[in-house]
């Protein structure tokens, strides 16, 4: 446990000694012996074994690469806490590895200390990293957040391909397809455009995991 906040310690402070060495100016300041980057300095060189960490630009490309392999090693050992629910159950609650998830603006990833985000969820497939595998789930919109390794999701309705009945799902398809056509008013239109969204997203799950 010492070993791991250590290591996130280090890798935080070398971020931002990262940061500031992208500046000239700054890096001026560094070399006149400003007593507290230069202490970060050479903490940070002592943790990666680099004599100096301002020598050149290939110690900074190494002790980069140690240190992205450092967190993403941390990450594997961690685990997310996910729960899917929908106003009449709960669909999904257990720890997984990883989830890609579908939102307003785009497909978003989320690993072990993801940063805190609130978002709205798109009707879309949530993909999950369970036991080494890949699982997909049918979202029908809602909303997600994120935080301290747990992600709430509550959506108007979920299903899981496993429990998605392929020929009733492509049945569905073909007539949401059908009132889509047969729309008059916009209301109509707007209404078919959804339930053919819904739909797609379910034969899109089954051919996904299959």
């Amino acid at each position: 446990m010492k070993l791991r906040k250590g290591v996130k310690q280090t890798l935080q402070r070398y971020k931002e000694l990262q940061g500031h060495y992208s500046y000239p100016w700054v890096g001026r300041i560094i070399r006149r012996g400003s007593p507290l980057t230069v202490a970060r300095a050479r903490k940070i060189g002592r943790a990666f074994l680099i004599p100096n960490p301002f020598s050149s630009r290939s110690n900074i490309d190494e002790a980069t690469a140690k240190a992205t392999n450092l967190e993403m090693e941390n990450n594997e050992e961690m685990t997310l806490n996910l729960c899917v629910l929908t106003p009449n159950r709960i669909v999904w609650d257990s720890e997984v590895k990883e989830i890609i998830l579908s939102t307003n603006s785009g497909q978003i990833g989320v690993l072990p200390n993801h940063a805190p985000i609130a978002t709205a969820v798109d009707i879309g497939i949530l993909r999950i990293r369970f036991n080494d595998q890949w699982l997909t789930m049918a979202l029908m919109g809602g909303f997600a957040r994120i935080g301290n390794n747990e992600i709430t999701i509550l959506v108007n309705d979920a299903e899981k391909s496993s429990d998605i009945d392929p020929q009733e799902a492509q049945q569905t398809l073909e007539i949401a397809e059908a009132n889509l056509r047969k729309a008059e008013s916009k209301r109509q239109t707007i209404e078919a455009n959804l339930s053919l969204r819904r739909a797609r997203t379910r034969v899109e799950v089954i051919n996904v995991s299959s």
